[in-house]
């Protein structure tokens, strides 16, 4: 879908069929299909970043793992410096080529970034003179027409705002008047060589959303020049409770007003490409358990919007063995692929977020309890956790008594119970049918079940417990 509605899709679709067949010299009718609106059912991807482009982890391993995960999209890059080195002659190097097709056999979708700077162009800076935007037009038509049906999403630059990866003295914030030109030319380009593909503008910072530089390049007419918006939501250096999963999804729920503020009201689909806590110790660093649990949380508030289509985590493998540096410690597998704790409860939720359907919050009495429903596979799942990091006692009610449910603290073993409760530590001798009681922390805890007829009955607060989650 094209962003802004159907008078400019039919504007593109014509542009793009129109280059196209004077690119191939064809000369027969143009059939122009309408775009059509996007459904709730879209798909969400659930990925990570990568960093194979740069010889990161032995490639085979790494995609087991990933899909071990149930990880289906990855996001990479092929730099423009590494396709054009030589100035108007274009490559595909060996190493970028193996990784997107050995992970689009495999059942991985990947989004790769279009970016970084050319040595031969405007001196190694942003493309920003004519030649340089024609030169990087070239690269982007030809690394989609390159790789065809094995890439689907197109990511336009990673981070433009701050200026990552460039060289000195390049390297600090771009403006957004420079990246939008870019786009407008971009942008047709891309769409003639393939109109089914999808481009992504943004890739900025949350810093670069704070300041006004995403919202700058919505005022210069970005979304006429792009069929989504991404951004990068990371927050784990502020305090809690603003560094917590439930501040950046309201935080993104506030970005995504301001794209529809610029889109008439409408929808833009949302992409978040690089979100994580890192696990390094010291300053800003994030207990291992602690930040398998924001993981699972960030990722089942994301289902609550429609219009968001996915988070790639930052990123899969950590780069490094220093547990003093942020940048080393950012993965969900060591650098030996060894499981983190965020692995194993991506693999226990990433079926449910990417094929499940939302179906609502439950309503409680407790603000710091959180309780969404979902439906997938013809099963009830709600997730249940603690916004505060504390460890509560919930005690559900059902309507029915006769059945069981499943219970999934995640990244642990599910097990089965039947209803019914006792508060013998509390002194009470009597059983009660219709009730069940979890203790649910950071973690968010899975029921599954037939879920008809069940409601939170009483919350209590169970403070002597630690809100690490470390059992």
């Amino acid at each position: 879908m094209v962003v802004k509605g159907v008078f400019r899709a039919i504007r593109f679709a014509v542009l793009g069929c129109l280059m196209a067949a004077s690119a191939y010299g064809g000369s027969g009718a143009v059939r122009v299909t309408l775009p059509r609106e996007p459904r709730r059912e879209e798909v969400f991807h659930v990925g990570a970043c990568t960093h194979f482009s740069q010889g990161k982890g032995v490639l085979e391993m790494n995609l087991q793992s990933i899909r071990g995960a149930g990880i289906k999209a990855i996001r990479d890059e092929v730099s423009w410096g590494g396709v054009e080195r030589t100035k108007g002659k274009l490559e595909m190097p060996r190493r970028y080529d193996e990784y997107v097709r050995r992970a689009a056999a495999v059942g991985i979708d990947v989004m790769l970034i279009l970016g970084y700077s050319n040595r031969f162009y405007d001196k190694g800076d942003r493309p920003r003179s004519p030649e340089a935007i024609e030169g990087f037009c070239g690269y982007a038509e030809f690394v989609v027409r390159h790789f065809g049906k094995d890439v689907r999403l197109y990511e336009i630059w990673n981070e433009w705002d701050i200026g990552i990866g460039l060289p000195e003295p390049y390297r600090k914030g771009g403006s957004a008047e420079d990246y939008v030109k870019l786009l407008k030319k971009v942008y047709p380009r891309i769409k003639a060589v393939d109109p089914g593909v999808t481009v992504i503008a943004g890739a900025c910072t949350s810093g670069g959303v704070n300041r006004g530089w995403l919202e700058k390049t919505l005022q210069l007419g970005a979304l006429d020049f792009c069929d989504a918006v991404s951004i990068h939501s990371y927050n784990y250096s502020a305090k809690f409770p603003e560094r917590g999963p439930e501040a950046c999804s309201a935080w993104m729920s506030k970005v995504q007003a301001m794209l529809r503020k610029y889109n008439e009201g409408k929808e833009v689909p949302f992409y978040v490409t690089e979100m994580g806590w890192p696990t390094h110790t010291g300053r800003s660093g994030t207990e291992a358990e602690l930040s398998a649990s924001y993981l699972a949380r960030l990722y089942l508030l994301a289902r609550t919007s429609g219009s968001f289509r996915g988070i790639w985590w930052y990123d899969f493998q950590d780069d490094g063995w220093d547990r003093k540096y942020n940048e080393n410690n950012f993965g969900l597998v060591r650098p030996d692929l060894t499981a983190k704790p965020a692995y194993y409860v991506m693999a226990d939720i990433s079926g449910l977020v990417a094929g499940g359907r939302y179906a609502g919050a439950l309503e409680t009495k407790d603000e710091n309890l959180r309780a969404l429903k979902f439906e997938h596979r013809g099963r009830d799942f709600w997730g249940i956790w603690s916004s505060d990091d504390k460890d509560r006692q919930v005690i559900l009610r059902t309507e029915r008594s006769d059945g069981y449910v499943t219970i999934q603290k995640l990244g642990r073993r599910a097990y089965r119970s039947t209803w019914g409760y006792r508060d013998w530590a509390g002194g009470s001798g009597e059983f009660v049918r219709d009730r069940l009681s979890m203790v649910v922390g950071p973690r968010p805890v899975l029921i599954s079940g037939d879920l008809s007829g069940v409601s939170v009955a009483e919350t209590i607060l169970r403070s002597g417990d630690s809100g690490a989650d470390k059992n």
